[in-house]
């Protein structure tokens, strides 16, 4: 398991109704934790389980604008803009891995 925090930037201070969806964003699979500090919503998730761009789409689907302070390239997965797949890795004894080489 690998338990990362990103923060998003609130664009305007959440309503009474996007203060209830907040709660919907804890029973995703993968996110551990959300807190709401000042202007910053900040989300505890689990890398292994979820991606960075992941978390962002569910923010936004459960009706919350934000701004993501690493932005996230288009195509990428996490604001480094790579893919990284903490789940599977690509080196090791797996046979598939070794077969490769």
């Amino acid at each position: 398991m690998t338990f990362l925090t990103t923060s998003y930037r609130l664009v305007a201070p959440l309503t009474n109704r996007q203060l209830q969806s907040v709660s919907q964003l804890s029973t995703l699979y993968g996110i551990r934790g959300v807190a709401i500090e000042g202007d910053k919503l900040k989300i505890e998730y689990d890398a292994s389980r979820i991606h960075e761009a992941e978390v962002l789409a569910a923010v936004r689907r459960v009706g919350i604008n934000v701004h993501a302070e690493k932005p996230i390239p288009p195509g990428a997965f996490d604001h480094t803009g790579e893919f990284k797949d903490f789940a599977w890795p690509i080196t090791g004894l797996s046979t598939v891995n070794q077969q490769a080489k």
